[in-house]
């Protein structure tokens, strides 16, 4: 007799107000994924000349990521076939993703500050890293990343880090052992098969992984094998290698923007990569602006005031606020609001603003000057709040000035830690 077969109970229909909002849901989260892959791509096509790609192939025998410090997270935007090889993730499972990922219990807090402060002072970095596949096991890297700048303009473009494994564990070896895992776990055949107490103590056995040292003994000892100085010279040439092309694909990239006219050539519309990583934690929908430029143009605008506008980063950046308004707009609010730029205070307006598909809405919009550690206004924030009505302001209703004050606070924040001393961690010797 074969086995019976359970009819699955029957599932009420949903709602029609239900059905609408699992529908928008599904959409946003849609449209959310379609921006963000975009986002990937222009990473590097904004960057460099499309050779690059032709480059970046004849290197991908070897490990390395490119990760972009201006995108949400520090992401990763592109992964070498090898460093796929090795991790066992396949490329849609690593774009998007912070190298993070790979870490695991046992991976030593102290290479990843290390790593995060190194990122944040925009200077090269060489640690010895615990990392994991995606079937758990795991394996000792030595890593060499650095910043990869624009020679026009001096500002920051990608980081790139070249891995390579410090101990001679094959990706043979690694296949079998991943392969045999079942049996090595006491699995049984079934799907409701569970890892017996005396499988989980032979993981401790497997292949190469049972006898990896510390890795901060290296480091403290400064005793390395020849064969691991081999790796570690050889992750660094592969890196100044990627550096230099990335470099001149990127003066390629400028000078046929130069030459159509595209590009701007003023260097101060841009954030330093420091300070956009702490702004990428805020949450909230604002801007950045410039005071000392003239039209006071937008340095940084956060993701969420781009999907609530409409318009991308490229349309947003380097531009003053005033691509929001239109012919409902009251001129008045706006003189009054640059009276308190300019008088460097800060004031709460209600005016019509207009999003990129040319739809009106009521935009409560809090300003306030943002001052270094010298007290000297650097930028203004700008932080709006979408409201019903042209009266809403009229109701007790707190909430938008408590999220609003809540956001300049944090951008202050921000601001004032990255330009104060002793942002390195001191490990002692």
């Amino acid at each position: 007799m074969g086995r019976r077969i359970c009819e699955p109970s029957p599932v009420p229909a949903p709602s029609s107000s239900q059905s609408l909002t699992e529908s928008q849901e599904s959409f946003s989260s849609s449209t959310a994924q379609a921006s963000n892959s975009q986002a990937l791509i222009d990473s590097m096509s904004r960057s460099y000349d499309p050779s690059i790609q032709q480059f970046l192939k004849k290197l991908s025998h070897h490990s390395f990521l490119i990760t972009d410090p201006h995108l949400r997270g520090h992401p990763i935007v592109y992964a070498s076939d090898a460093f796929l090889h090795m991790s066992g993730y396949p490329l849609e499972e690593v774009l998007g993703r912070n190298p993070k990922f790979l870490q695991g219990l046992d991976t030593d807090r102290k290479p990843v500050f290390q790593l995060r402060d190194s990122v944040c002072e925009q200077k090269p970095c060489q640690v010895t890293l615990l990392n994991y596949t995606k079937q758990g096991w795991p394996f000792q890297i030595v890593l060499h990343m650095a910043p990869v700048f624009s020679q026009h303009d001096g500002r920051l473009l990608h980081f790139v880090g070249v891995q390579r494994p410090l101990y001679d564990c094959s990706l043979g070896l690694l296949k079998h052992t991943v392969q045999s895992a079942p049996t090595l776990l006491g699995l049984q055949r079934g799907s409701c098969a569970r890892p017996g107490q005396e499988g989980l103590s032979n993981i401790k056995n497997v292949g190469c992984f049972s006898y990896l040292p510390r890795v901060d003994a290296h480091w403290q000892t400064g005793i390395f094998t020849g064969s691991q100085k081999k790796k570690m010279k050889l992750a660094s040439t592969v890196l100044q290698l990627l550096i230099y092309e990335l470099t001149k694909s990127s003066e390629l990239k400028i000078a046929g923007a130069l030459h159509g006219g595209l590009l701007c050539e003023n260097a101060e519309t841009a954030l330093c990569s420091s300070l956009t990583l702490a702004l990428t934690r805020i949450q909230q929908s604002f801007v950045i602006l410039n005071p000392n430029m003239p039209g006071m143009p937008v340095l940084y605008a956060s993701d969420k005031f781009l999907h609530s506008t409409g318009f991308s980063k490229d349309e947003v950046i380097g531009q003053n606020c005033r691509f929001l308004q239109g012919q409902d707009t009251d001129a008045g609010v706006v003189e009054e609001m640059r009276n308190c730029i300019i008088a460097e205070k800060a004031c709460t307006l209600r005016f019509n603003n207009y999003r990129k598909d040319g739809s009106s809405f009521w935009n409560l919009w809090h300003v306030a000057p943002i001052r270094d550690h010298t007290a000297k206004v650097v930028y203004f924030v700008g932080v709006p709040w979408e409201v019903g009505s042209s009266d809403c302001c009229q109701t007790n209703d707190i909430a938008p000035v408590k999220q609003q004050f809540a956001a300049v606070g944090a951008v202050k924040v921000a601001v004032r830690s990255l330009r104060g001393q002793g942002l390195r961690r001191s490990f002692g010797p």
